[in-house]
């Protein structure tokens, strides 16, 4: 399967951190001017409810739209994977669980709302459909601001263990980073070739290009084609 290349990775998270952040921001400002502004009057409830459609229509689905592809490319063509680390599981489950419901139902009781104010400008605040969605929108938006926190929480500190123990090298791979090969044993090392080679006495260079070593107080020395000379 094509993976992306480093470059490519880069770029993908690059666009992914931008519409997470495009995604929080805008739905910071819907809570505080759906929690703050408590308009009086049909006009200043109008002004407030296009507000709040405008940054809906304008920023919180499209981030949301390209966080969740942006997401699926870096799972997708990335060794990261869909499965193979929890934390990534639970960012995909979370991720689609809050923009199915921003887009099917957030939008809609928030878009009927401003239909209302606009064509019933004086009898908004008497009717039952603006206030029961006004109702929905308050006790819904709190768990929403905490679940884009979490999702960034996450990414960040990516918390528990693979579903299938991950390895160093698995993470490595997943963030573009070459692993380094343990070195190898060092095969001039003459204590560990005379153990080969069944000395039980460890070789040392006797000072002219000889090997020797001793047994029993004797100094046997092994010339260059390996016949003993005592």
């Amino acid at each position: 399967m094509m993976k992306l290349s480093a470059t490519g990775r880069a770029w993908v998270k690059g666009f992914h951190i931008v519409c997470t952040c495009a995604w929080i921001g805008a739905g910071v400002c819907m809570c505080l001017l759906n929690f703050v502004a408590r308009p009086n009057n049909s006009h200043d409830l109008y002004v407030v409810m296009a507000a709040l459609k405008l940054i809906d229509d304008l920023m919180i689905i499209p981030a949301a739209i390209g966080s969740l592809v942006t997401g699926l490319l870096l799972s997708w063509l990335t060794p990261w994977g869909f499965f193979k680390w929890r934390w990534v599981i639970v960012k995909w489950v979370l991720t689609i669980i809050m923009t199915i419901f921003g887009i099917f139902f957030l939008s809609p009781w928030l878009r009927e709302m401003a239909e209302i104010s606009a064509t019933d400008p004086v009898g908004v605040f008497q009717n039952e459909a603006f206030l029961t969605n006004r109702w929905l929108l308050s006790i819904s938006g709190g768990p929403m601001f905490v679940g884009m926190f979490f999702l960034v929480f996450i990414s960040v500190i990516k918390p528990w263990s693979g579903r299938k123990k991950g390895t160093a090298a698995s993470r490595s791979s997943a963030h573009g980073t070459p692993t380094k090969e343990t070195p190898k044993p060092d095969d001039t090392n003459r204590w560990r070739r005379g153990q080969h080679s069944g000395l039980s006495a460890p070789i040392s260079d006797s000072g002219d290009g000889l090997l020797a070593r001793q047994q029993g107080g004797a100094t046997t020395q092994i010339s260059s084609d390996h016949q003993p000379v005592v």
